[in-house]
């Protein structure tokens, strides 16, 4: 018992350091979806509702993001490392739910050892599933969630594995009714955190309906959680909903179906596709050669296009196309197979204990007796194999399926069977340590978006006479110009990247027109990167030591 006390204080503290290295090195970091959930935050701390209820962005990571702003009121040079704060705090705290996992997974298997099948049979000691479970948390935590990115994705995880360690109780025999309200308020709080997690949900449900031995005593309970969920979820689907004026739990499934399997554009939808419906409010193209766009109302935030796509999409026609959707089932197996690729150490370690003096039939059969962790796990690769999988997606799901998969080895006791858990074991552990070491390597010494360049352009818009809440203008990829949130303005027209060249192509009177239109946008000044050499600069100013330039707009 000391020796696995001490190994338990070993993880956690190698977790959590590993997890402060991360944090730290990518403590300048940003990405567009975290621009949109500190907008979103704000708005929910001022009490803006049309603007802070989203129908394609979540609302909980906002929530703690935006507590975060108002309790430690950082600087703006100061706000991303305060996000990346948060980041780690959720990481530690999901670390905590995973913990609760991993102890209810192994009541759980002393449940079955109890139980005449569990006589005679070895099966994985608290040992190797402390130091297995522990490095596959940090696996996937680090390396496929990361902290590096701002998103909600950690909160899913926290949530996952609470739901499943209250799945896991109450196959072991429980039946208490506080776990069947805690099942739907973590469920309900999984759904806060992401759109996913809503017909996710449902599955859970169904485990802990199908987990209970007697359906009399199961369904009152079952309910019970039901209702929680509906009681957490509904308040924000109801306001959605009238928002959007039409019943919806979240657009982001349908928008990422249209996008990613369709071909629809993501950003200035204009009715392409044809099939596709008619916009019914379309950014207002100015200009065609090149592309010109206005965008400044009636949706705020720093770039309001990626703010709100569901309001930009509206009238949006998603027709399903079988020969698309088999594309994308074509490369969600290919890109798992790649993802599951990176821990071949764990395939062949299971197989290895799989195979060992039990049939195949009898190993899918021990197998198919974890369905309390692997449906859920399932479900998740399945829903997302039909739009697009990315690994930070897919972190905390990944980690369940390896555990149903461990939860099913019951070698017979032959007298090498314990050497031999022990062994594959030890491999296992030690394979996933080395991938997890190289990542962090990797991580440690990745170059990350260059937090100066952008304080900088936020700085230098301010010393220009450019004030927080102005209107301004970009040309190239405005959704990642992070400047613009840090000089807290409003970017509201804009060449996307695709058309720069055209522009910077374009005799010196094109050009003229091109920057006459920005200025009937309201936009006080134009905001580039890297003008090139051949192009005439004629106006524009460098933004201090960086390669942005700015020109200001005449009245």
């Amino acid at each position: 018992m000391m020796r696995q006390r001490r190994l338990l204080v070993a993880c956690w503290l190698v977790a959590i350091g590993l997890g402060a290295l991360q944090a730290w090195h990518a403590r300048q970091a940003m990405n567009p979806d975290g621009i949109v959930y500190l907008d979103m935050g704000d708005a929910y701390l001022r009490g803006d509702w049309r603007m802070a209820l989203n129908p394609v962005w979540s609302p909980l990571y906002a929530w703690l993001l935006g507590v975060a702003m108002h309790v430690l009121q950082p600087s703006p040079s100061w706000e991303f490392p305060v996000v990346h704060l948060v980041n780690f705090a959720l990481y530690v705290g999901t670390m905590g739910c995973f913990h609760l996992c991993l102890d209810s997974l192994l009541r759980y298997h002393r449940s079955r050892a109890a139980q005449p099948a569990g006589v005679g049979h070895v099966t994985l000691p608290t040992w190797a599933w402390l130091a297995l479970g522990y490095t596959l948390f940090v696996w996937s935590s680090l390396d496929l969630i990361t902290l590096r990115v701002v998103t909600p994705d950690m909160c899913v995880a926290a949530c996952v594995y609470l739901a499943a360690s209250l799945v896991l109780r109450i196959a072991a025999g429980s039946t208490c009714w506080p776990l069947f309200l805690l099942l739907g308020a973590v469920l309900g709080l999984g759904y806060l955190a992401k759109t996913a997690m809503f017909p996710l949900a449902f599955v859970f449900l169904g485990v802990g309906l199908g987990s209970v031995g007697h359906f009399r005593t199961a369904v009152p309970r079952v309910l019970t959680a039901v209702i929680v969920f509906g009681l957490i979820a509904s308040p924000f689907i109801l306001a959605l909903s009238q928002r959007t004026g039409r019943l919806t739990f979240g657009d982001s499934g349908k928008l990422a179906y249209a996008w990613l399997v369709q071909g629809v554009p993501q950003v200035h939808w204009q009715g392409d596709p044809p099939g596709h419906g008619t916009p019914a409010h379309p950014t207002r193209k100015l200009a065609d050669a090149p592309a010109l766009y206005e965008f400044g109302t009636p949706i705020g935030g720093t770039y309001p296009v990626r703010y709100d796509p569901a309001y930009w999409h509206d009238g949006l026609v998603v027709p399903f196309d079988l020969t698309q959707q088999l594309r994308i089932l074509g490369l969600s197996a290919l890109g798992y197979g790649e993802l599951f690729g990176r821990q071949a150490g764990l395939i062949v370690g299971f197989l290895i204990l799989f195979t060992w003096a039990q049939s195949p039939w009898r190993g899918m059969q021990q197998l198919a007796a974890q369905w309390a962790l692997l449906l859920p796990a399932l479900a998740a690769l399945g829903l997302y194999a039909l739009v697009y999988i990315e690994p930070r997606y897919l972190g905390a799901f990944i980690v369940l399926f390896w555990l149903g998969v461990g939860s099913g080895v019951r070698v017979a006791g032959a007298p090498t069977a314990k050497h031999l858990i022990a062994c594959v074991s030890t491999a296992m552990v030690v394979s996933l340590l080395m991938t997890v070491s190289l990542l962090t390597l990797r991580a440690l010494t990745a170059s990350t978006v260059s937090w100066d360049v952008s304080w900088q352009v936020a700085d230098g818009l301010h010393r220009m006479g450019i004030h927080p809440g102005d209107k301004v203008a970009c040309i190239g990829d405005a959704a990642t110009a992070y400047w613009a949130r840090l000089a807290r303005v409003h970017i509201v027209a804009e060449i996307p990247l695709p058309e720069t060249g055209d522009f910077w192509a374009a005799d010196p009177g094109v050009k003229g027109q091109v920057l006459e239109i920005f200025t009937k946008t309201e936009a006080q000044v134009v905001v580039t990167e890297q003008v090139p050499r051949h192009a005439s600069a004629s106006g524009w100013q460098q933004i201090g030591q960086t390669n942005h330039y700015a020109y200001p707009l005449q009245r």
